[in-house]
Parts: C-alpha cells; structure tokens; sequence
C-alpha cells in the first residue's frame, strides 16, 4: 500500500524495523504542511485497512484449504492449470531434494504443496507483488516449520537479474522445480523466444536457474531434470531428447552470455561449454581453470604448437600409431610422454581437478618443440608420414 499504491517511503529505525512514520513527496509546492500531512494519512489508513481486512478475511481459510481452489486458475491454456503444475512441482522438488540432501524431501515437497495457494487470497488479488510474501505469513500462522515457510517465501527469489537467490535449500529447490517447470512446458509446446518477443520471460527465467544453481552450488544433470520436467506433463508437450536438447542450448546461451557480460574470458566460456553443459557448477569449474591456465607462458607456448599441428595435421583424425615406424629418438619421447600425460589427466579430470590437468599437459611443451626441430613431418615414406601425422 505505502511503497507500490501510494508512492510512499516507509522509515525504519537502525536495525531495520518498520517504524510509525512515512515521507511522502508532492510535485507541487505545500502551502499548508498539516493539511496535506493530515490528507496523506488519511488516504494510507485507509488503504492500511483494507488489506488489515484482507488479511483477517484470508486468515479464516487455512492456506492448506485453498489448494483445490487453484484448479480454476489457467497456467497456461495447452498446459494446464496451476493446480496440475502444483502436482508436477511438489514431483519435480522430490526429485531435486532427493539429489541434493535426501533430509529435505518433506519440507521441500509441503513448501511445494502449499507455495501456490496465495494465488487464491484477497492479499495477493489486490497486490500481486505479495505472492510467496504473503503465502509464507499465512503458512507460518497455520503452523508449517520453518523450513516450509521459508521455502513459500523465497522460491520466487530472484525476482529480477542480479537480486539475491534464496538463502534456503528448500526456497532454491522450490524455485528451481517452479521454473524448470515452465521453462520445459512452453519449449515442449514450442513457445520458444525468438528475436525480442519473450511472453513468458523465458530469457530471464533461465538465468534465475542458473544464478540459483552457481550461487548454492548444486551439482545436477540439468540433462536429468529437464527430461523428467517435460515427462510430468504427459501428452501435452513434445518431450523427445530433441526438445530437451534445445531447452538445454538455449540455458547455455544464457549461460555465455551472462559470463561474458560480467566480464569473464570469452574464450574460456566458450571453450567450457562446447566441451558439454550439463553441470553448471562443473562447467563453471572448467571455466576457470582454462581462464587461469591462459596466463602461463608455457600455456602460449604450447597453444601455438597445437595450432600448427592442426594446420599440419588437417582433416587427419586417425591416432594409431606403430612405434615401430619411429626413425627419430623425438617421436618416441613424444609419444611416451604423452602416454604419460593423458593418463594422469585422465585421472584428474574424473576427479574433477581441472586445473591441475591443464598444468600436467604443459609438459608437453618440451618434446613437442623439440620433435618439430628433429623430425621431419611430412617424410617421403608415405606409411612414416602417416605414422607422424597419427602421432600429432
């Protein structure tokens, strides 16, 4: 009423807490203080007491009571009502809570239950911007825990790029089934953005995914879970693996893009994602060992070396090689070595220890120089050019 109707500033004191007093500000000159000062009091009571009697008037139905209520509010006209889409959330959270702390399934799924029932109250009719605000008042005076309200309150969180992400597990994995939700419903439908018409806010709504998924840390298939999202609505969507596959490049994009914007390595972001975006947290790991590793001189170096032998190489793909075709002592300490290298990159890599793995390649810096100094690529025996080319 004061902030959004009135264009008011409520005042706190130090800590915060609201206190009896307003600033409001006239776009004409005050002649007479205590009238207008009495007329905007006058004006916000009243609109103070409207939503005092919407509140008492919602506080008779348990918030609980209104969840069959929800089947006459459309979602969206081919998917269904908000109703069904509570059923896929409180299914779709299972499978979240599940895969990041099994302790949390029941808080999760009761704050999936109930975090769409304020849609129903006289509150959030009059003032929209409530919702979940108001669903976690009403849930916490019905006596849910803690966890639930917090859940209600936060699983609409962030409200817009940028602005904070759910403090809790359950309000990040309420918010994170709410939106997967929508976002596989309208790919599975094909209302998919193009250009600047985005009705769903679709762009935006992928990035609150994956904000929320970086700044908790969750490693999770996003693979997985789209797949499962547009499995719970059934025949209404297209979910074959190419839906999930455009649903999944298109977070991507989002992903590049809100990394490079914030000042990221383009090439890193680049070379992160390519190599497969399933895990955001694992390819936001990837990122930053590769944005690391470009400032070593060795890492130059040796990037140089893999261009020439690209251009060298060319369309050569194969990779047997038959020692016993080497004729120069560099072939065979390259070819060792790399043994060597791939092995325990192998090992580091499994584990997830990028930047480790990228500092165990630049040994190869060394016998690679030293093989285009001794070796001659492109010998006139074909099967020894062969042999070389397999080799690089």
């Amino acid at each position: 009423s004061m902030r959004e109707h009135q264009k008011y500033f409520p005042v706190v004191d130090d800590s915060g807490s609201l206190m009896a007093g307003f600033v409001a500000v006239n776009n004409t000159r005050v002649h007479h203080g205590e009238i207008t000062r009495k007329g905007h009091e006058r004006v916000l009571r009243a609109r103070l007491e409207d939503a005092l009697f919407f509140f008492n008037s919602d506080r008779q139905i348990p918030l609980a009571e209104r969840i069959s209520g929800l089947e006459g509010i459309i979602f969206q006209d081919r998917l269904g009502t908000m109703l069904e889409k509570q059923v896929r959330l409180i299914k779709l959270a299972r499978l979240l809570a599940e895969k990041i702390d099994p302790r949390l399934v029941d808080d999760c799924c009761r704050s999936a239950e109930l975090c769409k029932a304020d849609l129903l109250t006289d509150m959030v009719g009059e003032f929209p911007s409530l919702q979940g605000v108001m669903g976690a008042a009403y849930a916490e005076g019905d006596g849910e825990n803690a966890a639930v309200v917090q859940g209600i309150r936060e699983h609409y969180m962030p409200k817009r790029a940028g602005a904070e992400i759910p403090a809790s597990d359950v309000g990040a994995i309420v918010g994170l089934a709410d939106r997967i939700d929508t976002l596989a419903g309208c790919f599975g439908i094909g209302q998919i953005p193009s250009g600047s018409a985005d009705p769903f806010a679709l762009r935006r709504l992928s990035l609150a995914i994956l904000h929320i998924i970086e700044g908790r840390g969750y490693q999770l298939s996003l693979t997985e879970i789209v797949a499962k999202a547009l499995s719970l609505y059934g025949d209404k969507v297209d979910g074959s693996a190419a839906v999930v596959e455009k649903i999944l490049t298109f977070i991507r994009e989002r992903f590049i893009n809100d990394a490079v914007r914030r000042g990221e390595n383009p090439q890193a972001v680049e070379a992160a994602a390519a190599v497969g975006f399933d895990d955001v947290v694992d390819c936001r790991q990837r990122m930053a060992a590769l944005a690391a590793i470009q400032r070593e001189e060795a890492f130059t170096v040796l990037s140089t070396s893999y261009k020439r032998i690209k251009n060298i190489a060319g369309e050569n793909h194969e990779t047997s090689v038959d020692t016993a075709l080497f004729a120069e002592p560099q072939e065979q300490a390259l070819y060792t070595l790399y043994g060597e290298v791939a092995k325990e990159m192998d090992a580091l890599v499994a584990a997830k220890e990028y930047s480790a793995a990228l500092k165990v390649m630049l040994k190869l810096k060394a016998p690679v120089d030293d093989f285009f100094d001794a070796v001659m690529v492109m010998a006139e025996d074909p099967a020894i050019r062969r042999n070389r080319l397999n080799l690089l």
